[in-house]
This record gives C-alpha cells, sequence and structure tokens, in this order.
C-alpha cells in the first residue's frame, strides 16, 4: 500500500506542477495578446484622429458642400426614420 502511497503523491505533486506550469503559460499568453490588442488599438486611434482631422480640414474648405452634404444625409435619414 505504502508503494501506491507514494506514487499516488508523486502524480498528484507532477500534476500540481504541470497546472502551474499551464497556468503562467496562460498569465504569458494572455499579456501577450493584450499587447496586441494595445498596438491595434492604438493604431485605429491614430487612423480615426487622421481622417477626422482632414474630414474637419476638407469642411472648413468647402463650406457649402458640407452643408448641403449634411442637409441630404438629415434628408434621407428622416425619411427612412418615418418608415
Amino acid at each position: 500500500m505504502a508503494i501506491f502511497s507514494r506514487n499516488s503523491d508523486d502524480l498528484q505533486g507532477d500534476l500540481e506542477a504541470q497546472i502551474r506550469a499551464l497556468r503562467k503559460e496562460m498569465s504569458n499568453i494572455s499579456a501577450s495578446l493584450s499587447d496586441l490588442g494595445s498596438e491595434h488599438f492604438d493604431e485605429v486611434k491614430r487612423a480615426a484622429s487622421r481622417h477626422a482631422r482632414v474630414a474637419a480640414d476638407t469642411a472648413r474648405e468647402n463650406p457649402i458642400a458640407t452643408l448641403a452634404l449634411v442637409a441630404g444625409a438629415a434628408l434621407l435619414i428622416g425619411l427612412f426614420s418615418r418608415r
């Protein structure tokens, strides 16, 4: 019986060590994915800011066209929302 008890203890110790190793690996993977997601978010944020500046500059350069575009969009939204 002592042999089986010792093997059982060894097996349990090995399993606990593997679980600790898996938890550490999962933590590393999670950190890597978080960093990757953060990088992509920053890229999207920079692109959105750049596009917003371009749109604002275009609106300042062409105020009549901007007003016509906004009025047309408002008209379409109004027409679709009535249905």
